[in-house]
């Protein structure tokens, strides 16, 4: 005996609960995809402006070396020759290069070492200290790929390696500058440590969003199968032996030739059905005072997880609610909670849930400021009031006269909403 027939379920078979299963992969694999995407675009657009930004710091730096090359006059007694300009060209090739692709770490650190190369280079060609800046760059690079100890390294590495390049007696002015610009990359470092660590975070917790979905997804299946094997086996306890004794009854009732005996059979064939319709409605309440419980505990954790303004529950006893009662009131719920955080600025706020004459009302009154989103109505009362009337019932929200504060009140008619 397999796991449906001991749990009185009908068996579903293989095709179908293939496709259940497989339907469910689907959506996981989706949001996991959908969550790298996610990352990946991100992330290309961020090397993106990176990119452009080291590439204007680049030309910025390097502006006062392209006007004398063009106008054919020396910078600092010396002539910027063709040298310059491919030692700069390479330069902004590698950094092209190292922000924009994804490369291995090899070929990376390969690039950064073209780039302090082809600052030497330019160092040599244009022995200038200001050539130093140019190493802000590649620190900022270094920062966002290894450890702080390692960036910091590497930082006073090429530093030292363009100083030597340079080859000029420490003057005051020249350390000046050089110290400037060592002091530029240990910043950009250290705020390209901070960034590489944000995009970590941002990475990891749109994984998490993406794993939550997915137990959400999964959950919210094996709810629905677990209401499914319960409704059944409520029908089969509650129905199957009634269902039975009524064929029985009437199968004797239409082979008998005597009127007494089908009058009889007949007579309890309707006492069946009385009890079997009696057992129907137990079934039905049964399953919307369920409703209810699910709605009453949902509300409670909504109001333990806020923790300011304080919310104050009040759900009148065995209300009898349908699901889609239930979902709209906790959604109407939600909301109110919703707009008194954003919008109220109140201490408190009061959510009570009772029957009428003729159905059921939910009344949310707090005892802030009653603030009116631009245009009268907002997205999120638009909404509650859709649902609300897409079940019948009717929304009134607005201030009240002689109180402060901001109250919601909405109506479903009967469908099951009274007291038990």
């Amino acid at each position: 005996m397999n796991r449906d027939e001991q749990s009185g379920r009908p068996p579903v078979p293989e095709g179908q609960r293939s496709a259940h299963d497989f339907w469910h992969m689907a959506r996981c694999c989706n949001l996991c995809q959908s969550a790298r995407a996610m990352i990946t675009n991100q992330s290309r657009r961020s090397d993106l402006l990176f990119c452009l930004l080291a590439l204007a710091t680049a030309v910025t730096l390097a502006w006062p070396v392209l006007e004398h090359f063009a106008d054919g006059t020396p910078i600092r007694g010396q002539v910027v020759t063709w040298q310059w300009i491919a030692a700069f060209c390479a330069f902004v090739m590698a950094v092209s290069l190292a922000m924009l692709l994804r490369l291995p770490a090899v070929m990376r650190w390969l690039l950064f070492l073209a780039q302090v190369a082809s600052v030497m280079a330019m160092a040599m060609f244009v022995n200038w200290a200001m050539m130093t800046a140019f190493l802000m760059i590649i620190a900022w690079q270094v920062g966002l790929v290894t450890s702080p100890r390692k960036a910091v390294l590497w930082t006073i590495a090429q530093t030292l390696a363009v100083v030597a390049t340079l080859a000029q007696a420490l003057d005051p002015d020249l350390c000046w500058v050089i110290g400037k610009a060592f002091a530029l990359q240990l910043l950009l470092v250290f705020t390209a440590q901070a960034l590489r660590r944000e995009i970590a975070a941002s990475a990891a917790l749109a994984r998490s969003n993406a794993e939550l979905e997915r137990a959400q997804s999964l959950l919210s299946a094996s709810v629905r199968d677990n209401e499914r094997l319960r409704i059944s086996r409520e029908l089969h306890d509650a129905w199957g032996h009634e269902l039975t004794a009524l064929g029985l009854q009437l199968e004797i009732a239409s082979h008998s030739s005597d009127p007494a005996a089908v009058r009889a059979h007949v007579a309890r064939a309707k006492d069946l059905s009385k009890s079997l319709l009696e057992k129907v409605r137990d079934v039905v309440a049964t399953m919307r005072t369920t409703e209810f419980d699910r709605l009453e505990s949902d509300l409670a954790q909504l109001a333990r997880s806020v923790p300011h303004p304080s919310i104050h529950l009040a759900l009148e006893p065995n209300l009898q609610l349908t699901p889609s009662q239930a979902h709209t009131l906790m959604r109407c719920a939600q909301e109110a909670v919703t707009n008194c955080i954003r919008h109220a600025e109140a201490d408190n706020l009061w959510l009570d849930i009772s029957s009428t004459c003729d159905g059921v009302r939910l009344r949310a009154v707090d005892d802030g400021r009653a603030a009116v989103v631009d245009g009268g109505v907002g997205a999120g009362l638009r909404g509650m009031r859709e649902r609300i009337e897409g079940l019948g019932g009717r929304l009134v929200a607005g201030t009240r006269l002689n109180d402060p504060g901001y109250s919601i009140d909405a109506w479903l008619p009967m469908g099951g909403a009274t007291a038990a």
